[in-house]
């Protein structure tokens, strides 16, 4: 027999295994599918009925109390929660069993600790979240700004806006990714959200957040900075991409492994930036724009500045420097002419 009649063999041994075990499972049925019908046809089952002469346990006086009439009914601002409990609770019947021990009842006053919240707030906070889902970023502004330049948006608000904001991040970043035409007009919620989110994370109310909440919100910051730094990286819009890299880092705990990834994408920005400087400056010298070489050559200079202020080392930044350099030698060259 040669090898491949026996792998032929060997094959069409395991094909009759499977149609057979296939077979003994269509027969049998699936026993989760046996388990899951015996459960519904007990299920359906009526309540067991009392036997002739059999008396059912008598009821305590606790199950009569109106506890759901009390949690359903919310006090008043005027009337204290804990005399509400006591008014609604109905005297005990004078019976034998009225002599035993009654079971302690719930400690309601706890809850008059803690101010109800004010329903005029709740429904601000409300509409400002819907203008936010709905993208409406201009008329949510108009609304937040003077409530953190007044000081009356409370640490509670904050706390719900930012993490509407913060899933507005995530859900347009999703679209971005989505988009099949990538433009300026596909980049404009993402740039809304992050910049909106970045004004309440910096607010004072939101100084008080719990320190996980502010961490992931900085980390979805982080994120649609650098997707946008690195987009328009791509395209070779590198003044644009370095407008949205700084602030990514910028952007505090985020951990030092965000730091150095958007550090080394902002230098291959600033280097590829310098690149297509130099081969722009000697046409612009050639067409007597002085000027405008000029001006380019030291808006690059303050970004590397400003890398340098940030943290970036200057040897990380040596390459985009030397062409810098280069640029100004040959402004003044051409001036010379």
């Amino acid at each position: 027999m040669t090898v491949e009649e026996a792998l032929l063999a060997l094959v069409g041994l395991v094909a009759l295994v499977l149609l057979f075990l296939g077979l003994v499972q269509a027969l049998e049925g699936d026993p989760r599918a046996r388990l899951r019908a015996a459960r519904r046809r007990y299920g359906a089952l009526p309540p067991r009925l009392p036997e002739p002469g059999e008396s059912r346990p008598a009821r305590t006086h606790v199950a009569r109390r109106p506890v759901a009439a009390l949690a359903s009914a919310p006090p008043t601002a005027t009337e204290p929660i804990a005399t509400r409990a006591r008014a609604e609770r109905p005297a005990p019947e004078r019976t034998a069993s009225a002599r035993t021990p009654a079971v302690p009842a719930v400690r309601v006053e706890a809850a008059s600790d803690t101010a109800p919240e004010d329903p005029a707030a709740r429904d601000w906070r409300d509409g400002v979240a819907t203008l936010i889902r709905r993208r409406d970023w201009g008329e949510a502004r108009q609304l937040i700004d003077p409530a953190l330049a007044q000081g009356s948006m409370s640490v509670g608000t904050a706390s719900f806006l930012v993490e509407v904001c913060s899933t507005a991040i995530a859900r347009d970043l999703w679209r971005l990714r989505r988009a099949r035409r990538p433009g300026p007009t596909d980049e404009a919620p993402l740039i809304a959200s992050v910049e909106n989110t970045r004004v309440l994370l910096d607010s004072r109310p939101a100084a008080a957040l719990p320190g996980e909440q502010r961490r992931r919100a900085a980390r979805r910051m982080w994120r649609g900075y650098t997707r946008l730094g690195l987009r328009r990286w791509r395209s070779g819009s590198f003044d644009a991409a370095v407008d949205a890299l700084f602030p990514a880092l910028a952007i505090a705990d985020v951990g030092d492994r965000r730091h150095r990834l958007a550090g080394d994408l902002l230098v291959g920005t600033l280097e590829d930036m310098a690149g297509q400087s130099l081969e722009l400056i000697p046409q612009l010298l050639g067409e007597g724009e002085r000027a405008a070489a000029l001006e380019q050559t030291q808006r690059l200079l303050v970004h590397i500045r400003r890398a340098r202020e940030q943290g970036i080392q200057a040897e990380d930044l040596a390459v985009a420097a030397s062409r810098a350099r280069q640029l100004l030698e040959h402004i003044e060259q051409g001036s010379m002419r």
